[in-house]
């Protein structure tokens, strides 16, 4: 990369610093950027990066789609970061009119049933791991914030947990259930008796350290393979589907679950109620309420 245009790469990592996004967030979005420039240099070095022709972006574009097999939203992040790089680094008007945003599909979560769920709870005997997985159907919560958990965050009195480092940057309260409570009271007692209040609830293998999304991510996937269910494309996000779904099958109004899961758009509570059709909530069909 040349010496000017790893500048202006630095550039704009200091400004997605300055929006103060997570750490993994600047990492990737950083990453878009830098192979938009090493792609631009393979292409022609001759293009300065603060003179693009709009035409070499939609060739960007072509490429990601054709060459790259990437999905339009993937796409669509891509070209965010071109457009926040011109605004913020360059100084430069963005015209929509020259770059298309690509059409996307939006498509329905998978969604482990009730069973599944607790097939895969019951079957891991390691008592931290099964506490973390626990923890993340029975509270609907993300893995990222059942990663940064405290001790502290755990109200067994009031069966609440605090999240205090959510993805809409809101403080809230997860629903903490007996099982999930009696599951990490069992972890606490067997592996981390020493526990202190401020002391991260699932510590990594680093001292100071809390265990990552990854991590979550390979236990999660093991117990699938070992259940035969790697298959149906469950991922440890698909608990918090299974958490929304499993309270709308069960009664639960969508003001609730919205509150329950931390959504800040009762938008992003609505697909429970397309992927609850045929789960025998509120629509019936029409052809079996004839006479």
């Amino acid at each position: 990369m040349t010496e000017e245009n790893s500048r202006l790469l630095n550039e704009h990592i200091d400004i997605l610093s300055l929006r103060d996004l997570a750490p993994g967030t600047i990492a990737t979005y950083s990453s878009y950027m830098r192979a938009f420039i090493e792609w631009l240099e393979a292409l022609s070095p001759s293009y300065p990066l603060s003179d693009i022709p709009w035409a070499v972006i939609r060739s960007w574009q072509a490429f990601l789609k054709e060459v790259k097999k990437l999905n339009g939203k993937t796409i669509n992040v891509h070209s965010a970061q071109l457009h926040d790089f011109y605004i913020y680094v360059l100084h430069k008007d963005w015209d929509p009119r020259q770059v298309p945003k690509i059409q996307t599909i939006d498509k329905l979560p998978v969604v482990p049933g009730k069973a599944e769920v607790n097939s895969l709870i019951d079957s891991i005997s390691n008592p931290k791991h099964k506490a973390e997985i626990a923890l993340l159907y029975s509270s609907g919560i993300r893995v990222s914030e059942l990663c940064r958990l405290h001790c502290e965050d755990i109200n067994a009195t009031n069966h609440y947990v605090s999240i205090s480092a959510s993805k809409n940057r809101c403080e809230r309260r997860a629903v903490l259930s007996d099982k999930a409570l009696a599951i990490l009271k069992t972890y606490i007692r067997s592996s981390y008796q020493n526990a202190k209040r401020q002391d991260w609830l699932f510590p990594g293998k680093k001292e100071g350290e809390h265990i990552t999304t990854e991590s979550v991510r390979r236990v999660f996937q093991k117990q699938m393979e070992l259940l035969g269910l790697s298959d149906k494309g469950y991922t440890p996000h698909s608990l918090r589907h299974a958490f929304g779904l499993h309270l709308y099958d069960a009664g639960t109004d969508l003001i609730a679950i919205k509150e329950a899961m931390g959504h800040k758009s009762l938008s992003s509570t609505e697909v429970y109620l397309t992927l609850g059709i045929g789960n025998g909530r509120l629509v019936k069909s029409p052809y079996d309420l004839q006479n």
